[in-house]
């Protein structure tokens, strides 16, 4: 069943659209709104038994959602429901986790540590792990909910991305969107430091050093995010990081995905091109007609199997392929530093930009390769649609291969991502070659400048070849 919603004086003027094609209550001139939505979904039963009850706000149950190709439209929903899903865990892990860093004498079913003294904090995710029920179990589920939160963001951007649809009218989203998977990147930072093993107390010293590098505002800003120098006062820092991780960065997350729903609900999607529309459907050239289902009850029960899915994908993950196993790391130690230290995945590109400028630097080489580069690139993926923009209004997505320059450009930006994340974990990668990291350093240089543009190039080259063949060069 197809449909959409109506005009909500968002300034897009494109009217229902019903499942027979044509404009929803077309024909019922002077009608009320309850008889369109009725006319528009006769065999909504389910839907007409609560609207008699409940008297549904019809705009928004008639909102349309995508219908074609529509996977790739899910990722979304995908994030929103792994969030979900970090909210449930990280309440049953915060209820548990103490924030400090005074020596305990850990009691505990984990026998390496029992009877010995260690950090309060790693104490407690000790505590959480082994000696309660369905804690490891929670906390994994949190750490694989947290990745597949984040990757869930930037798979979603990609798509809009790749198929143009953050152009006019939609570029408020983009920039809610890109501004969520920056607070989403925040909060896996702060995330990472509290169970103060070794390996979280040495990348967030590394991010503590970064923040300092910044000309002018760098001592401010280490006062005001980290609340003290670490890890020498790591008893400030710990509750302060809590306190971010738990309250302040979940509030503005919840803020952000609520605007992004809210703008999504006010506009109308951007719709796959005009030739998916099928026989019985709007004419193709004609973008004043939505063509989707309604949220309620179609795009309600597909939304109910994907939050199943993830959460049986998240539990299985879980289950069986356990992170962050801090037992076999250590407590975090003044005094050392474990090899191959490395962030998680999604910081591990600003981990290989770090590394990749030399080391004879110093902190201006730490400034440019952990702050300047990495903000460079940001910038530059929430500012895009400043950049490339229609005058007027698109209402359908683009073919990524009718885009050379868009496409050449994003796949050129992936490839830059990918080869300074294999940099952050050079030291892994030189110990699987069987080479020194002095002996890969310079081949990994080589690929960061040239992979991008090398792939730029033949994108380029091969997408307008496409149009030339086809006859569409222009």
């Amino acid at each position: 069943m197809t449909g959409t919603a109506p005009d909500d004086g968002s300034g897009d003027d494109r009217p229902d659209a019903r499942p027979d094609g044509g404009e929803a209550g077309g024909d019922l001139p002077g009608t009320d709104l309850t008889v369109r939505t009725h006319e528009a979904y006769p065999r909504n039963a389910l839907f007409d038994w609560l609207d008699q009850r409940l008297e549904l706000d019809h705009t928004l149950l008639g909102k349309a959602f995508p219908e074609d190709n529509y996977g790739s439209f899910l990722l979304g929903e995908i994030a929103l429901f792994t969030f979900v899903i970090l909210g449930l865990t990280g309440t049953f892990l915060g209820l548990l986790y103490n924030p400090a860093v005074n020596a305990v004498t850990y009691e505990g079913n984990a026998l390496q540590y029992a009877g010995t003294e260690v950090p309060a904090a790693f104490a407690s995710v000790l505590h959480i792990t082994y000696d309660t029920t369905f804690g490891m179990f929670a906390r994994m589920m949190h750490h694989w909910a947290a990745y597949i939160f984040i990757a869930a963001i930037a798979l979603h951007m990609f798509r809009v991305f790749f198929t143009g649809a953050y152009r006019n009218p939609h570029e408020p989203n983009w920039f809610i969107g890109s501004t969520l998977l920056l607070f989403a990147l925040v909060e896996g930072f702060f995330g990472y430091a509290l169970p103060y093993d070794n390996f979280s107390k040495t990348a967030t010293t590394i991010g503590f050093q970064m923040t300092g590098t910044i000309p002018v505002v760098g001592s401010f800003l280490q006062s005001l995010v980290f609340g003290g120098a670490f890890p020498a006062g790591a008893d400030q820092v710990i509750p302060r990081m809590f306190f971010l991780h738990v309250f302040l960065i979940p509030a503005a997350l919840v803020g952000a995905i609520a605007l992004h729903m809210a703008v999504l609900m006010r506009q109308k999607h951007t719709e796959h091109a005009p030739s998916s529309r099928g026989e019985g459907r709007p004419d193709d050239d004609d973008d004043s007609v939505v063509v989707g289902m309604p949220l309620f009850p179609q795009q309600f029960l597909v939304s109910t199997i994907v939050f199943l899915l993830t959460a049986a994908t998240v539990a299985f993950l879980a289950g069986f392929f356990p992170v962050q196993r801090i037992a076999a790391i250590g407590p975090a130690t003044p005094t050392s530093t474990p090899s191959h230290v490395g962030p998680d995945w999604f910081f591990m590109w600003v981990f290989g930009s770090l590394k990749m400028v030399p080391s004879w630097l110093g902190e201006w080489g730490r400034f440019a390769g952990g702050v300047v580069v990495p903000s460079l690139i940001i910038g530059v993926m929430m500012l895009w649609p400043l950049l490339d923009n229609p005058e007027h209004p698109v209402h359908f997505t683009a073919d990524p291969l009718d885009r050379p320059l868009q496409t050449a450009l994003g796949v050129a930006a992936v490839m830059l991502i990918i080869v300074l994340s294999i940099d952050g974990m050079r030291a892994t990668v030189a110990a699987v070659l069987g080479v020194s990291d002095a002996v890969l350093y310079p081949w990994l240089v080589a690929l960061t400048v040239g992979m991008p543009v090398f792939d730029f190039a033949v994108v380029y080259w091969l997408l307008k070849r496409r149009k030339r063949r086809l006859g569409t060069a222009g």
